[in-house]
């Protein structure tokens, strides 16, 4: 994804758990544009804790985790696909409600959490940009 649509993405996810109204508004004509957006920046946040990890050994529990996060992502592919204008606003809530209950050290370091997030993803997003420009020179 490009870096400028993984910033849009997550800002408007900040902007909707900050209840920043003004700049949710800014930002949703251009996310509801891009149906795929959201529930990409919810892959993005979701499937690295969720996904069975090549480090550790498999268990039941690991499996029960992975499930509950392909579940999950589908079911926000399906609301933004059915429903994209009325879908975004809560599936920003739902991105900022994972990222304050299962990464961020206490719910109330969600915004900072999702503000490094953001930073972490723009950055890898640069990166892959400038690799494939080089490999193109």
């Amino acid at each position: 994804m490009p870096p400028h649509l993984v910033q849009l993405g997550f800002d408007y996810v900040l902007a909707a758990e900050t209840g920043d109204d003004a700049t949710t508004a800014r930002l949703a004509p251009e996310v509801e544009q891009l149906p795929g957006l959201l529930p990409a920046i919810a892959e993005l946040v979701v499937f690295p804790v969720t996904a069975l990890s090549d480090d550790t050994e498999p268990c039941a529990d690991s499996f029960a985790l992975n499930e509950v996060g392909v579940i999950s992502l589908m079911a926000i592919r399906e609301w933004a696909t059915h429903a994209p204008a009325a879908a975004a606003p809560g599936i920003a809530r739902t991105i900022a409600h994972f990222v304050g209950q299962v990464l961020a050290a206490a719910p109330t370091d969600t915004v900072q959490t999702l503000q490094e997030l953001r930073d972490e993803h723009v950055a890898r997003a640069r990166a892959v940009v400038e690799n494939v420009v080089a490999l193109h020179r």
